[in-house]
C-alpha cells in the first residue's frame, strides 16, 4: 500500500503528538489524524461521524501555534465548538468570539471566531474577514460545499480572491464528504489539493467517474406537441450519473489530502450501527395519502431515474405536499411502535421527523415520557439546553427534533435507539442521526435505527435507493 494512503487510515501518530491540555487526553487515532493534517498545506479529517473531529483541527491549531483561528460551522454548533476550544486549546485563557448575526462583527483579539455557514456570506461579516489574517480555517461539517456548480457559500470559501487569499491553513472536517455522489467532493478536492485530481475541471471530473446512464436533464428537447424546440426538463439515456472509478478517487484523496478512519477500526469497544426498517400497516390514512397525485408523479420520476431526487428534480409541489401528507398519516403507527418501544425497556431515544406538522403531532403524543425539543427555528441556546438535559436528566427521555438540525454534530450518547419517522432519501443524512448517538461516550452494546415504511410502495423503494448510495460513498471513500 502506497505509504500516505496508508497513514489516511493511521490508529496511532508515528512521530508527533500535538500539544494539547494536561487536563485532556486525545485518543491515539486523533493524534495520528492531526499528524497526517500537518504534513500537508490543506487538509480534509474525513473520520465516522462521533470520532472527535472538531478536537483534531483545534490540536491542528495548537501545532501550528495559531494566533487567530477562524471556526466556520452549522448555526446550531457555535456553542458547542465554543466549549471544544475550551477544551482543546492550549492558548492560556483562550478567548473567543461567536458571530451570531452581523451586528456582532468579527472581533479582530479573539482566538477563535466562529460564525455559521450562512453568516459568512453577509457582507458586512465577510468584509470584516477578508481584512484580517487567518493562521488557521477549520470548516466544520464541510459537505455544505457539496453543490459541484458552486452557491454563494462555496464560492466565498473557495475563490481565490476570497477566504483564501487570506487563509494560510484550511482543515475541512466532514464525515460525510459524499452524501450521495462523487462530483460532491469536487469543490472540496480543488480547495484542499487540486492537484490530487491533476487540476481537472469539473466536467473532465465528471467524465472520468460517471458512465452513462439514463436519467431527468434540463436542456433543449423537441415538444412533439407545440413542434418546437424548448428548454425543459426532460428524460434523456446519455446523462452521466453512474459512478464508476471509485477506486482510484479514494486512493487519490487518500494519498493526497484525506484521512479517514472508521469507528469499527479505532473504537472497537463501539456497537456497530443497525438499521431496523419495520413494515407499517397500511392504514386506511396511509392507503389515502399514497392516492396523492403527488406520489404518482414522484414514481414516475423514480422510474425513469432512482437518483433524481437528490441530483437537483424539483421535489416541491405535489410530491412534497404527498410526502407530508404521508408523514402525517404515519404519524400515530410511528407513535405507537414508539410506546412499544418505551414499553420494551428503551430508557432513552431519539426521534426525527421532516415536517412541522408531523413533529407536532409526535410532539403531543410522545410529552408525557419526558420530552426535550428541536427544530430549524430553535434557537443555539435552546437546541443546546435540549441536549444538556437530554444527555443528564433522568426524568428527559425523548429528544424529538428535525433531521437537520438535530443530526448536527450534537452528542446524544444516552440513547442507544433512534427513529426516523420521515427518512431522508439521502443516506449520508440518514446517518448523520444515527451518528448522533453511536459515538465516543456510548456504553451501551448496541445502536439501533428504526425506519417506518410502507410495503410495495415508492417508500420501500426509495430506502432501496438509499442504501445502493450508501454502497457507492463505502466503495469511494472506505473499501479496503
Amino acid at each position: 500500500m502506497n505509504y500516505d494512503v496508508g497513514r489516511s487510515w493511521a490508529e496511532e501518530p508515528l512521530f508527533y503528538r500535538a500539544p494539547h491540555p494536561p487536563s485532556t487526553a486525545p485518543m491515539e487515532f486523533q493524534f495520528a489524524g492531526a499528524e497526517y493534517v500537518i504534513e500537508r498545506n490543506h487538509a480534509l479529517i474525513g473520520d465516522d461521524p462521533g470520532l472527535g473531529k472538531s478536537c483534531e483541527g483545534i490540536l491542528v491549531s495548537n501545532a501550528i501555534r495559531a494566533n487567530r483561528t477562524l471556526v466556520v460551522c452549522p448555526a446550531s454548533l457555535l456553542i458547542n465548538w465554543q466549549r471544544e476550544i475550551w477544551n482543546w486549546s492550549t492558548v492560556l485563557n483562550v478567548t473567543t468570539s461567536m458571530v451570531f448575526k452581523s451586528t456582532d462583527g468579527v472581533s479582530n483579539t479573539a482566538d477563535y471566531v466562529i460564525l455559521s455557514w450562512a453568516m459568512l456570506t453577509n457582507p458586512s461579516i465577510l468584509a470584516a474577514i477578508l481584512d484580517l489574517r487567518w493562521d488557521h480555517v477549520i470548516l466544520d461539517e464541510a459537505h455544505a460545499m457539496k453543490d459541484p456548480r458552486g452557491n454563494n457559500r462555496t464560492k466565498v470559501v473557495c475563490a481565490e480572491d476570497r477566504l483564501p487569499s487570506v487563509t494560510g491553513r484550511f482543515t475541512a472536517l466532514s464525515g460525510t464528504i459524499l452524501p450521495n455522489q462523487p462530483r460532491e467532493c469536487y469543490n472540496a478536492i480543488r480547495l484542499l489539493n487540486w492537484s490530487a485530481i491533476n487540476k481537472a475541471s469539473l466536467e473532465d471530473f465528471v467524465e472520468y467517474y460517471y458512465d452513462l446512464g439514463g436519467g431527468m436533464v434540463r436542456g433543449m428537447t423537441f415538444d412533439t406537441e407545440a413542434q418546437v424546440w424548448a428548454r425543459k426538463l426532460h428524460y434523456s439515456n446519455k446523462v452521466r450519473n453512474v459512478p464508476r472509478n471509485l477506486d482510484d478517487l479514494q486512493f487519490r484523496l487518500r494519498k493526497n489530502l484525506m484521512v479517514r478512519r472508521r469507528k469499527v477500526d479505532v473504537l472497537k469497544q463501539l456497537p456497530l450501527k443497525t438499521w431496523h426498517p419495520f413494515p407499517l400497516v397500511l392504514t386506511s390514512a396511509i392507503r389515502q395519502a399514497l392516492k396523492h397525485p403527488g406520489f404518482a408523479q414522484a414514481s414516475k420520476l423514480y422510474e425513469l431515474d432512482p437518483a433524481a431526487f437528490d441530483r437537483g428534480v424539483p421535489i416541491d409541489g405535489a410530491i412534497a405536499t404527498a410526502r407530508k401528507e404521508l408523514g402525517l398519516a404515519k404519524a400515530p403507527s410511528v407513535a405507537t411502535y414508539i410506546d412499544d418501544l418505551m414499553e420494551g425497556g428503551v430508557t432513552k431515544l431519539v426521534v426525527s421527523a421532516w415536517h412541522h406538522a408531523v413533529l407536532d403531532y409526535l410532539r403531543g403524543r410522545l410529552e408525557r415520557y419526558g420530552l426535550v425539543y428541536m427544530d430549524g427555528r430553535t434557537s443555539v441556546s435552546r437546541k443546546q439546553n435540549a441536549v444538556d438535559r437530554f444527555q443528564s436528566d433522568d426524568r428527559v427521555k425523548i429528544i424529538l427534533g428535525q433531521m437537520l438540525p438535530l443530526g448536527e454534530g450534537w452528542t446524544l450518547t444516552a440513547a442507544q435507539d433512534a427513529v426516523l419517522a420521515e427518512f431522508d432519501w439521502v443516506p449520508g443524512k440518514n446517518d448523520q442521526l444515527l451518528d448522533r448517538i453511536n459515538r465516543m461516550g456510548q456504553t451501551g452494546a448496541r445502536t439501533i435505527g428504526h425506519i417506518p415504511v410502507c410495503p410495495g410502495t415508492l417508500d420501500e423503494r426509495v430506502l432501496a435507493t438509499a442504501i445502493d448510495k450508501a454502497i457507492n460513498i463505502h466503495a469511494a471513500l472506505d473499501k479496503h
